[in-house]
Formats: C-alpha cells, structure tokens, sequence
C-alpha cells in the first residue's frame, strides 16, 4: 500500500525498506553533474530511487548555463552539494552505503560506464557491492528498448524528480543505419543526461543477471 502511494510523489527510500534491487551511477568527467540510482522492483513494477550531486562553484554558474533551477532541486532533496569544485566520489559511496546501512536497501549488481573512477570503483568492491563496467553504445540497444517498452506501459515510475525527468527528455537516439542499432546522445552538447545513463546502467546489469538474481528483484517475500 504505501508503495502505491509514492507513484506520484518523490519516492522516498523508507517505501522501499528490506528490498533488493539494483543500482547505477553515472560519474561526471568534468565539474559537471554525477547521478546514481537504484531501481527496485515491486508487485511488477519498477521505482528508480535517484540522486544527483553538483560542486558548490557549479550551482549558480549551471542554473543559468543550463536553464535549470538547481537551487530549487536542491530543497526538494533530488541535489547535493559536494566539493568545491570537484565532486566528492565518496558522497556518491556514502549514498549507497546509507541505503544498505539505514534502509537495509540491498543492490545486488551496481552498473557503471568505463570513465567512473578507479578509486571510487574500489571502494565500492571493498564495502561489498558487486561493481559491473557497462559499455556506453550500440551494445546498449536491448536495453533501450526494454526501457522504452517500461516507460510506455508506465511500469518505469521516476517520482516527481523533475532533474531526471528533464534528463530523460535531453536524450535523443543515434541509429547505425546499417546494423540498426541504436545508442543514447544528447539533443543538444549542452544538455545533461547524466540521470538517464545511471538508469541505463542500472538496467543494464538487472537485465544481464536477471537469470542469476530475479527471484531476489522481484521482492515478493
């Protein structure tokens, strides 16, 4: 019942206490936006619990470069501050150790794209999480479909988080006219799509070990 509440709200990580799932994170090269995820499965359907971390000399210079109100994302809770003018990676780990320690909120596949930082990367593997490299390209195409088959049959819930909401709509799809497949670009190089890649990636690894771990996902004890 109360997960059925949080359809139209933010979903908030007591919903979702006692529950596997997996997680994503898409690590920013720059000064730019870092996004992790987790997507969690109940009664059918997938909530994608999603946060965003932004250096403190970023805040104001990106709310006006990109048209975004990250004051306004921050009081709502979907962005923290981290770093000066570098993301702290260690924010990014506690997020996810939080999950585990307080909500006992349990990834059991966290996906990440080749550019994460080896150090951030290990530090997840020494506390425990099963850490897998997600190739950002046309590999992606199974995936994508799925999520758009999930958006489509309103399975794939995202909350009221309007920053990864404008990240999914930032994102366009690159089609290899001779092999057909497809893979995620921006709509414009300024746009951010950080949040898309992180579900991307969380996906991504719920499908690759869905044979090994999908009685867990599905969280029906």
């Amino acid at each position: 019942q109360t997960v059925q509440r949080c359809v139209g709200d933010a979903l908030d990580p007591e919903q979702f206490q006692h529950r596997y799932c997996v997680g994503g994170v898409d690590l920013s090269q720059s000064t730019d936006l870092t996004s992790a995820c987790v997507v969690i499965e109940s009664k059918g359907e997938l909530y994608v619990l999603q946060h965003f971390w932004m250096p403190q000399a970023r805040v104001d210079i990106g709310t006006e470069d990109d048209n975004v109100p990250y004051r306004q994302m921050i009081q709502k809770g979907f962005l923290s501050v981290s770093g000066d003018n570098y993301v702290d990676y260690n924010d990014v780990f506690m997020w996810f150790r939080n999950l585990v320690e307080k909500y006992e909120i349990l990834p059991l596949q966290v996906g990440y794209d080749k550019w994460c930082a080896t150090y951030f990367v290990e530090q997840m593997r020494q506390y425990g999480f099963h850490m897998d490299d997600v190739y950002q390209g046309e590999n992606l195409t199974p995936v994508i479909h799925e999520m758009d088959g999930l958006l489509r049959d309103k399975t794939l819930l995202l909350g009221d988080n309007n920053l990864l909401k404008a990240h999914f709509l930032n994102v366009g799809m690159k089609q290899n006219e001779e092999t057909r497949k497809i893979r995620p670009v921006k709509i414009d190089p300024r746009c951010h799509i950080d949040g898309f890649v992180a579900v991307i990636d969380a996906l991504t690894v719920r499908q690759k070990w869905y044979d090994q771990i999908g009685d867990q996902l599905k969280n029906t004890e």
